[in-house]
C-alpha cells in the first residue's frame, strides 16, 4: 500500500534541519546588522541636521543683533 497523503509518516533529516536554520541564522544576522547600520547613519544625519540648524540660528540671531545696534 502507499503512504497516507497527509506527511504523518514524514521524517526531515537533522542535516537539513541544521542547513535550513544556519541559513535562516544567517540571514537574521545580516538584517540585524543592516538595521544597526542603518540607525547609526539616521543618528549621523539626524545629528548634523541638527547642527545646521543650530549653525543657522546662530547666524541668523547674530545678524539681528548687529542690525538692532545705532
Amino acid at each position: 500500500m502507499t503512504e497516507p497523503a497527509d506527511g504523518a509518516g514524514w521524517k526531515s533529516s537533522s542535516r537539513g534541519e541544521a542547513a535550513w536554520k544556519e541559513t535562516r541564522d544567517g540571514v537574521a544576522s545580516r538584517n540585524a546588522e543592516a538595521r544597526k547600520q542603518g540607525r547609526q547613519r539616521r543618528e549621523s544625519y539626524e545629528r548634523r541636521r541638527e547642527d545646521a540648524r543650530r549653525a543657522a540660528a546662530i547666524r541668523q540671531d547674530s545678524h539681528l543683533l548687529k542690525r538692532r545696534k545705532p
